[in-house]
C-alpha cells in the first residue's frame, strides 16, 4: 500500500501540508459563509 516513505498517500510531507492549507481555508470559508446565510434568515424570519 505505502510506497516506503511511510505515506498511504504518496505524497511528500510538503504536498500534505499544502492540501492541509488549502482544505483548511475552504472549510473556513465555508464556515463563514453558511454562518452568514444562518443570521440572515434569522433576521428574514426569527421563527425558523
Amino acid at each position: 500500500m505505502a510506497d516506503g516513505n511511510g505515506s498511504l498517500s504518496g505524497w511528500t510531507e510538503g504536498e500534505a501540508q499544502e492540501f492541509h492549507k488549502y482544505f483548511m481555508q475552504g472549510s473556513l470559508y465555508f464556515l463563514v459563509l453558511t454562518l452568514i446565510a444562518h443570521i440572515l434568515i434569522w433576521i428574514w424570519r426569527p421563527w425558523f
